[in-house]
């Protein structure tokens, strides 16, 4: 009774505030230079109302300066929070409060959104309450590599609890009656935990949790833990390439044969493991079977000593 009274409330302020399609949350801290190409990417989105909430956390003047061409547009809000506990993700929950969005999503401050990913979580949202775009990372070489997660599928999450896979925060979305609904939203995770797996293992505690992982490319993880050794500079020409690169007629469609070639290698290589390990298997019964035993059907293979043993067997009978 008090969970519904609660969303019912929520609703009727949601009502009252004006409801958008969707608002990006787009945490910060010491990524100024990156930070207009991720910006600059949520504002592209195509098909859909949306805000873009830019969470601070501690941030120094070079991101403010990078921010400030950007807030003239209406739809982008500045939280120059100060540094807060861990990543700041009590600030997520602070600014979460003002959002608009019937649902929100997620990009780091260092990624890129495709021009459809709202439209594509807002199909995804609809028989769900937690989604995740097609989840690809790209590699300083220029790679796109497809990860494996589905968190439709039970025995993933299973994983997740078991700290064996993880949504980043990129690509990640939630209806806002979802995120409503948890005990806490974001907050400060134990030392040992990663702070977006923390958040999102509230969802998948709930009993009315209900997850999709898309199967369309929709945006553009750069893992900053790959590119420790680049400078600033580099980085920022990588981004600038891939921004370039994903605004070109026919850049979706490419990335999506890129996927369905990705998954039928996935699929040959998962062949080829399973009759390797059929054969393991094969050679460790063998191991294990007594010698006398192996010998005995090694002759019994053979049409001669196949033949020989009926017979033998026959006589015996017969004595």
């Amino acid at each position: 009774m008090l969970v519904g009274c609660v969303v019912e409330a929520v609703a009727i302020h949601a009502q009252a505030r004006g409801m958008i399609d969707a608002t990006i949350l787009i945490p910060t801290h010491r990524h100024a230079a990156l930070l207009p190409y991720a910006v600059r990417s949520a504002l592209a989105q195509e098909g859909a109302e949306i805000e873009v909430f830019v969470v601070g956390d501690g941030v120094e003047d070079a991101t403010r300066t990078a921010l400030k061409p950007f807030l003239d547009d209406s739809r982008v809000r500045f939280f120059d929070f100060p540094k807060g506990q861990r990543l700041g993700e009590q600030h997520r929950h602070t600014a979460l409060q003002e959002a608009r969005g019937r649902i929100v999503t997620y990009l780091s401050d260092d990624d890129i959104l495709l021009p459809d990913h709202v439209v594509e979580m807002q199909r995804l949202l609809e028989d769900a309450n937690f989604a995740h775009a097609a989840p690809i990372v790209v590699t300083p070489e220029g790679q796109v590599n497809l990860l494996q997660m589905d968190v439709s599928r039970p025995e993933f999450v299973a994983r997740m609890y078991r700290g064996r896979s993880r949504i980043g925060l990129t690509g990640a979305a939630h209806t806002r009656e979802a995120y409503d609904r948890l005990p806490y939203g974001w907050r400060p995770a134990p030392p040992d935990v990663y702070g977006d797996l923390h958040m999102w293992l509230q969802f998948t505690d709930q009993s009315w949790f209900r997850g999709q992982t898309g199967r369309h490319l929709t945006m553009l993880h750069f893992p900053d833990s790959e590119r420790r050794h680049l400078s600033t500079q580099e980085r920022v020409a990588e981004l600038e390439d891939w921004w370039k690169r994903s605004r070109e007629p026919g850049f979706q469609e490419k990335l999506d044969d890129l996927l369905v070639e990705q998954i039928r290698c996935l699929a040959v290589n998962l062949k080829i493991q399973a009759m390797d390990l059929k054969d393991r298997v094969a050679e460790l019964e063998r191991l294990r079977t007594p010698r006398w035993l192996r010998a005995k059907r090694a002759l019994a293979a053979l049409p001669p000593a196949r033949a020989l043993l009926a017979r033998r067997t026959r006589d015996a009978g017969r004595a």
